[in-house]
């Protein structure tokens, strides 16, 4: 059976969906929370970038805190999580990254229009939307809520054996952090036997940066979507 090589620490989220393939876990990054204070009725607007962000945001903000005000989500996980927590109703942008985020605000520039809204993100974050909105009429406002930093997993030789045996058929980057770190642990050479899989245009200019090829992208940034590709590869 071909081995597929996850390394986020949301692994068991691709066992669910790949088929007739051996997945082996393999994090190459830890995420953890950063302490951050905030004036919630100082915002309208409170937007949900991952599910990573509505984690670590609401270990620290009552939920209820924000029933009259209105979230959006990137995506349909992060939409889900948000519904776990009470929330029924929340705006999603039809392309699931910042890029889609910028538009659904732009296409609803009335409701938007001397609001302010807060961003709860990683510590080193993209910054998209609040590039792109700093001379609008708007306040855009971000808060770091946690930090992805670097993780050798223990079966790090094991896993270099597969590697260079060819037992393991694709490679899964879920973010430039993930293949970054990924890099710090293995030599590029590596990837002469494998296939890459991305989530997303992010990871895939990471990738692309080094002068590698990526072989597996979904069309829509889900983990279900890819999941979908790598079992028909």
């Amino acid at each position: 059976m071909k081995k597929v090589l996850i390394t986020t620490n949301r692994y068991k989220e691709f066992d669910k969906y790949i088929k007739n393939k051996e997945i082996i876990p393999f994090p190459t990054i830890k995420i953890v929370p950063i302490p951050f204070e905030i004036d919630i009725k100082n915002y309208d607007f409170f937007i949900f970038t991952s599910v990573n962000t509505v984690k670590f945001f609401f270990e620290k903000v009552k939920p209820d805190l924000l029933k009259n005000k209105t979230l959006i989500a990137v995506g349909e996980k992060t939409a889900q999580r948000l519904k776990e927590l009470g929330f029924k109703e929340m705006m999603i942008p039809k392309e699931f990254k910042a890029e889609g985020i910028v538009k659904l605000i732009e296409d609803n520039w009335d409701r938007f229009k001397g609001k302010s809204i807060l961003i709860p993100q990683a510590k080193v974050g993209r910054n998209i939307i609040l590039k792109h909105f700093e001379d609008k009429k708007i306040n855009i406002k971000t808060v770091p809520v946690y930090e992805t930093i670097g993780n050798t997993p223990e079966n790090k030789e094991e896993v270099r054996k597969m590697l260079n045996s060819k037992q393991i058929e694709t490679v899964v980057f879920t973010s430039p952090s993930t293949f970054y770190n990924f890099l710090k642990i293995f030599d590029k050479e590596i990837f002469k036997n494998v296939k890459i899989a991305v989530i997303g245009e992010t990871t895939k200019k990471a990738v692309e940066k080094e002068g590698l090829k990526v072989d597996i992208m979904p069309e829509k940034f889900t983990f279900e979507e890819l999941s979908k590709l790598i079992t028909a590869s």
